[in-house]
């Protein structure tokens, strides 16, 4: 009992520096670099609102897989240059189904974890000019629009997230830099977070 004593008793004090070792260097950060670490809490939200999607698209209730042509099809007379890419996607509906499916999925894992920041700032980026593009004549109505949708907001983050060097701190793209694993330094640069 006694001996059992000593060894809790010397085991705690060690365990909870432990814990503030890692909240401390969380708030190091955050002092140190409030506008970096405020960067990375959004790359995180984004991520959250990503990881969003992969729910709905695979509820078996939101029919995503069964009704993608059809709903691909409504948006064609309200994209712009026409129905034709509304249709090259519909001939090809199973196909950009999965694509669309395996994109959500990519950027919830790169934006909450911090891994290839840079590279998912840019294909969202590219996924979001896509989407604004196809909807966007029922996006911008004049008269009877209520707002511009979520893809302008999306471009606005992905370009501060691209600029502002997301993926510095709580990323695997930071523990990548920080042991030395980071290879092909210039293609890393553009696919992950900068070094610091």
């Amino acid at each position: 009992m006694v001996n059992g004593r000593a060894e809790n008793e010397s085991e705690s004090p060690s365990a909870a520096p432990a814990r503030r070792t890692w909240y401390r260097h969380l708030r190091d950060l955050w002092r140190s670099d409030p506008k970096g670490m405020s960067i990375d809490l959004l790359r995180v939200g984004v991520g959250l609102v990503w990881v969003l999607n992969p729910i709905f698209v695979v509820d078996p209730a939101n029919q995503f897989f069964p009704t993608f042509r059809e709903t691909v099809l409504s948006l064609a007379p309200t994209s712009l240059g026409g129905p034709s890419v509304a249709n090259l996607v519909a001939t090809n509906a199973t196909a950009f189904a999965w694509i669309t499916a395996l994109l959500t999925v990519y950027l919830a894992i790169a934006f909450v974890l911090g891994v290839t920041t840079r590279l998912a700032c840019i294909v969202g980026g590219v996924a979001s000019i896509i989407f604004l593009a196809t909807q966007f004549l029922s996006t911008f109505q004049i008269p009877g629009g209520t707002d511009v949708g979520p893809h302008p907001l999306y471009l606005l983050i992905y370009l501060i997230l691209f600029t502002g060097g997301a993926g510095k701190y709580v990323a695997v793209d930071h523990w990548i830099w920080l042991t030395g694993r980071g290879r092909f330094s210039r293609l890393s640069r553009w696919l992950t977070a900068p070094r610091q």
